[in-house]
């Protein structure tokens, strides 16, 4: 697929969509104050059906507002554009022409020759004969694409809305010229990309939208928060295909084969981790895996698997489940042209709180059953996929109070509708949620039917609730995501709240967050399976995670990707992992594939199939959840030697035998902190000039600030205003509203080891004598000299390194995670390494000070 290609366009046709509606709205008058109904424009009459249209863009402008109208109407036309191009490619449009191109490929729509005789329902052949007399290719055009639209809408509503559309007024011109957006779609994007398979509505969803996306993040950089159309904008994500794979296949793949191990499906699973050696008999291999503690009850039928995507975005993730699920029809013996129908009724649902994301999941589905039944768009009463939409939805309290009260109690309830735009898939609706509004639906329904117009508001919004929980309040056999990675310092305060209350274990990342729901969407003999961070893995802050998830569900596989898991995500920015949970815990060992040393998709992808076809290749680890559970933290470090937590069991913490105080904050660095040449010395507390700063009271002390990768001695560029004894610094701290933070003093221009707390590299301590202050990102310890010096040699040794990658493989050196490092002591061998460290560190000083960047600067090593 020509990735460049199909980018440059969506960018660019966004752009022009975006101008071409504009003067669409100018032509018709849509603006804000302008008249709702007139009878023309610009000297012409506007038919009645016009006059309609146009006052109900008018309607949803005033809703909406203009730059909302403008961006629907361009999204919408774009949509309709790469549908129909996708549909006359692969032989899905009804009426069997081109409706964007010629028979040969060239820009010269098909449907203009067979413009008489085309077969498209509900088209004027009067108007298309006149058109033809006329030669108007323009209007002649349009006037069959709508029609088109029209009947299409039949099949795909959530694509062509129906006849009557006021967006029709909104279609551009100038659609057959050169430079059009139908031209650039024909000519810039190769026909076979377009044959490779519905994935490319999801790409080319995802690349209209970068700009935006970008725009996005740049005012999260200015501090703004995330309201519900930033949040689906910043977290849109499409998931490369092996990894969907991956956790199908090893989930809804490995249900199936859980009750049907003598099922041939793995020939058609090539990333599918089998439960059992494949050497044991066929009949052993059975009886084995029937017998464990979590297999559904066999056989299961292929009717009866339940599967949701709850954040499903353009519903990639949902095409390869349809088509794994075909598979498992087929082999059950049903007849092919009753799957879609089936698979569409019983097995899937989707659920996004994004308009134009539901609209290419939809789609993508339907094309899909097309695969399998030519005719599934003929055919009358043939399936609408289950993509749910979330919609905000409120009921007026006077209407709660007198009305239905029972409602008005389900507080949690309403405020979650309120925010379906936001919250989406992580509200947890209860039965009595479920209770409450089905009997208000009863009870307005019933006033409905009394003729109470004031009921019609509050029972449309009841509607809207109920279609909002009931696929959530659902339990599923399988539940497959890549959720939106959004850190809560970007969510607006709603939701910040709302996570903080909901999901406290789990609420540092809407990731993570989605990790606990899928926990309660699956049911017990089920899966979850979900491509997010990593960080749940490691850090301290979803330790509590952690522990719920291997105390009360388990792993059953995992493919650890590290960074460069998305070629679309460039850099170290986000490292990710592919996990598929059990439902329930589980002894049963779980499979760890580590990619992480693996660069980019392509080389992971055959990373994962190395792995799996031969198991000793030294990155596939099978390991019990309770190795875990022996390491400080519980990280998910299933890498780890037998050897390694064997220190971990019988090793000392570092914590134990130094101090480790988080560091110094000023609030205001530009005003508290200097580089040491740019103070006067007579002014500084420099340790070569002030053997004891304590006894000392300049102005400006060393202060530990972290920098860049040295072991053993130096990085010592700043000095920190301390006038009067940190006077200002400290105590008027409060007083100015700076966001400082304090250590016990008594460790101030105490003798310590110090580090770069964030390091894109290995842990480096470096000594300081004495006379310093250390900052949050220059953490340090503090102890008894021959302690700091074994701890030092330690933590700079390559030992230190294999720790590092379980304790802290984010590169973030945290002094909690830094004080759980074992260290096994040795009386013998420590005065021995107390000699050595000294000896690193005049090595290391003599090197340091051999540059100008030292104040004790000599001489250069050249002169």
């Amino acid at each position: 697929m020509n990735d460049a290609a199909i980018k440059n366009f969506c960018i660019e046709a966004h752009e022009q969509l975006l101008k071409e509606v504009r003067y669409r709205m100018v032509e018709w008058n849509i603006a804000p104050g302008a008249p709702p109904v007139v009878n023309g424009l610009h000297g012409r009459l506007l038919s009645p059906r016009e006059q309609q249209q146009r006052s109900d863009l008018i309607t949803r402008l005033e809703v909406y507002g203009e730059k909302a109208l403008v961006e629907r109407a361009a999204y919408t036309w774009f949509n309709r554009f790469m549908a129909i191009r996708y549909m006359e490619l692969n032989d899905r449009l009804p009426f069997g022409t081109r409706m964007l191109s010629a028979n040969d490929g060239s820009f010269a729509p098909q449907v203009l020759k067979e413009a008489l005789y085309v077969d498209i329902e509900g088209l004027d052949r009067d108007e298309v004969a006149g058109l033809v007399r006329a030669g108007d290719d323009e209007a002649l055009f349009r006037c069959l694409f709508l029609a088109a639209c029209a009947q299409l809408s039949e099949a795909l509503p959530y694509v062509f809305e129906p006849v009557g559309d006021e967006m029709e007024l909104l279609l551009p011109k100038g659609l057959l010229l050169s430079g059009s957006v139908l031209q650039r779609l024909v000519d810039d994007i190769p026909e076979e990309d377009w044959r490779e398979g519905v994935e490319i509505a999801g790409w080319m969803y995802q690349y209209y939208n970068s700009e935006e996306k970008n725009a996005v993040f740049a005012e999260f950089k200015k501090g703004k928060k995330a309201d519900s159309r930033m949040l689906a904008l910043a977290t849109q994500l499409f998931t490369p295909h092996w990894i969907v794979r991956y956790l199908t296949e090893n989930s809804l793949g490995r249900l199936w084969m859980r009750s049907h191990p003598e099922s041939a499906l793995p020939q058609q699973m090539p990333y599918y981790i089998p439960d059992t050696p494949e050497a044991l008999p066929n009949e052993l291999r059975k009886a084995e895996i029937l017998s464990l503690p979590n297999n559904p009850e066999p056989p299961i039928s292929p009717e009866s698997i339940k599967v949701i995507d709850p954040a499903c975005g353009s519903g990639h993730i949902l095409v390869y489940a349809f088509r794994l699920l075909a598979a498992m029809y087929e082999e059950a013996g049903y007849r092919r042209r009753d799957i879609p129908q089936l698979i569409l009724e019983k097995n899937l649902t989707g659920c996004d709180i994004e308009h134009r994301a539901a609209q290419i999941a939809s789609f993508a589905l339907t094309m899909t059953a097309c695969e399998w039944d030519s005719r599934f768009l003929q055919r009358e009463g043939s399936a609408q996929p289950r993509i749910v939409l979330f919609r905000n939805a409120t009921v007026r309290e006077e209407e709660l109070e007198e009305r239905m009260p029972y409602l008005g109690k389900r507080t949690q309830l309403l405020d979650a509708m309120a925010h379906m735009d936001e919250c989406g898939s992580l509200f947890v609706p209860q039965p009595e949620d479920i209770e409450a509004l089905e009997l208000a639906q009863g009870e307005l329904d019933g006033r409905m039917g009394g003729n109470d117009l004031l009921a019609m508001a509050p029972a449309y919004n009841v509607d809207i609730m109920l279609e909002n929980c009931r696929p959530l309040a659902e339990k599923y056999d399988v539940v497959l995501a890549n959720p939106p990675y959004m850190g809560s310092s970007n969510l607006n305060k709603w939701m910040a709240d709302w996570t903080k209350k909901n999901y406290p274990d789990s609420k540092r990342d809407l990731c993570t967050c989605f990790i606990e729901r899928g926990f309660t969407l699956a049911k017990p003999e089920g899966y979850s399976a979900m491509v997010t961070m990593q960080s749940w893995m490691f850090l301290g802050s979803f330790e509590a995670l952690r522990h719920k998830l291997l105390d009360e569900r388990s792993i059953a596989s995992m493919a650890h990707l590290g960074t460069r898991g998305f070629d679309a995500i460039g850099g170290e920015v986000v490292a990710t992992t592919a996990t598929v949970f059990r439902g329930v815990a589980s002894a049963e060992p779980a499979d760890y594939l580590r990619l992480v040393e693996f660069d980019g998709e392509a080389s992971k992808e055959q990373g994962i199939r190395e792995a799996i076809q031969n198991p000793d290749c030294g990155w596939f680890y099978r390991r019990n959840a309770e190795v875990f559970k022996s390491i400080p933290g519980t990280p998910i470090a299933y890498w780890a030697t037998d050897a390694m937590v064997k220190v971990f069991c019988q090793g000392d913490s570092l914590g134990s035998r130094v101090r480790m105080p988080y560091g110094f904050k000023t609030g205001d660095n530009d005003r508290f902190l200097r580089m040491w040449w740019e103070c006067p010395s007579n002014e500084t507390a420099f340790p070569n000039m002030h053997k004891d700063a304590s006894n000392y009271k300049p102005r400006w002390i060393p202060y530990n600030k972290g920098g860049s990768y040295r072991k053993w001695y130096g990085n010592n560029d700043y000095l920190l205003d301390f006038q009067n004894d940190g006077e200002v610094v400290i105590g008027g701290a409060s007083g100015e509203g700076r966001s400082a933070a304090d250590y016990d003093h008594s460790l101030f221009f105490k003798e310590l080891v110090t580090w770069s707390r964030i390091s894109s590299g290995r842990l480096a301590l470096r000594h300081v004598p004495q006379g310093s202050i250390s900052d949050m990102t220059g953490s340090s310890m503090f102890g008894a000299s021959h302690d700091l010096s074994i701890i030092q040699g330690f933590c700079n040794s390559s030992v230190a390194v294999e720790v590092s990658e379980i304790l802290s493989p984010t590169l973030d050196f945290q002094p909690g995670q830094v004080a759980v490092y074992p260290l096994l002591g040795s009386s013998v061998l420590e005065p021995k390494i107390e000699r050595l460290v000294e000896a690193l560190r005049c090595v290391s000083k003599r090197d340091y000070d051999s540059f100008e960047i030292s104040w004790d600067f000599g001489r250069h090593p050249l002169v």
